[in-house]
């Protein structure tokens, strides 16, 4: 439990200190971000700090790990019908874990001669594109790539995939709509868009109490461009002229005491709070010390629920891209 005496101590302006755009920081915000001692955020083209780097893969791995993860993938992968030959884009591919996996899912079985399908992973961290690369090198799969790219602009012609995997990304952007968008320029008559995104309004932070919780979050998410994107998707898959499967997945991602400790989730949360929604640094170390002392134990847990949704572009023609 906090001392009461920091329940005053909350200062929770929630407004940033400095302002950039997620995809593409301007070389004055990333000179005065490194001259103001703040720490990037994570999950940006210009995080490339040993340090983060780290902790981008560390993260990114647990999540894929994720008995969780795997349930709605496996949803999504059925409900889009993912098959052999399909052109795929992994938007925003990261380490390339649902890459190779999806590359799998697009090569032909021995006893067909179908084509070879491929998947391009888009990521514009070159960290991690780099080490996507590699995995899938190291594991032996010829038929994915990774290129540098962004979010609402797309390298690919029109109409020429049949399937986008956007996983996490929205909520990192300032402008989900143009991405979804992009989305559905690319996308085949009948192409399917896959997209899997967290709201931060169902965070939860066990050992805590509601009201310092829901504090600590609020603090922590001035770093998110788009904190609760999973409830504005529907919207904005119909505004870009797709049709939205009736049928929505979710799945709570569950953060165990061992990867919170593993991870360093909440303590990277505590360091946003304090650069950029002006959470008191006392407050946020009580919280950490709570928590871990719970974790130490066994006792804590930490959960976010990602939905997900399957999208269509429509076909003229009145086929619809399915078995």
């Amino acid at each position: 439990m906090l001392p009461s005496s920091l329940y005053s101590t909350m200062r929770l302006l929630a407004r940033p200190q400095l302002s950039w755009n997620p995809q593409v920081m301007t070389g004055d915000d990333e000179h005065a971000l490194q001259m103001s001692g703040v720490i990037p955020p994570l999950f940006r083209a210009s995080t490339q700090d040993d340090e983060s780097v780290a902790q981008m893969v560390a993260l990114l791995d647990a999540q894929d790990a994720l008995p969780a993860a795997r349930r709605l993938h496996d949803w999504a992968m059925a409900t889009a019908a993912v098959r052999p030959g399909d052109q795929v884009v992994d938007l925003g591919s990261g380490t390339g874990t649902l890459s190779r996996e999806l590359a799998g899912l697009v090569t032909p079985g021995a006893s067909t001669d179908g084509p070879m399908g491929w998947v391009t992973g888009v990521e514009p961290n070159a960290r991690l594109r780099a080490l996507a690369a590699s995995r899938a090198e190291s594991n032996g799969i010829p038929n994915v790539s990774f290129i540098h790219g962004l979010a609402g602009a797309l390298p690919f012609a029109d109409s020429s995939v049949d399937l986008v995997w956007c996983e996490r990304v929205l909520q990192h952007l300032n402008d989900p709509q143009a991405a979804i968008d992009d989305i559905a320029r690319v996308l085949r008559p009948g192409g399917r868009a896959v997209l899997l995104d967290a709201d931060q309004g169902t965070r939860l932070i066990s050992d805590l109490e509601p009201d310092i919780a829901s504090a600590f979050v609020r603090a922590s998410l001035t770093a998110i461009a788009n904190p609760y994107s999973a409830r504005h998707i529907p919207a904005q898959i119909r505004r870009a002229g797709l049709v939205l499967d009736p049928d929505v997945g979710s799945s709570a991602f569950i953060f165990s005491s061992e990867m919170l400790l593993r991870t360093q989730v909440l303590q990277r949360a505590a360091e946003d709070g304090i650069e950029y929604g002006n959470l008191a640094r006392d407050v946020a170390e009580a919280v950490l010390r709570t928590v871990r002392a719970a974790a130490d134990r066994g006792d804590a847990f930490a959960a976010i629920t990602v939905f997900g949704f399957v999208a269509r572009k429509p076909d003229p023609r009145g086929r619809r891209n399915a078995p």
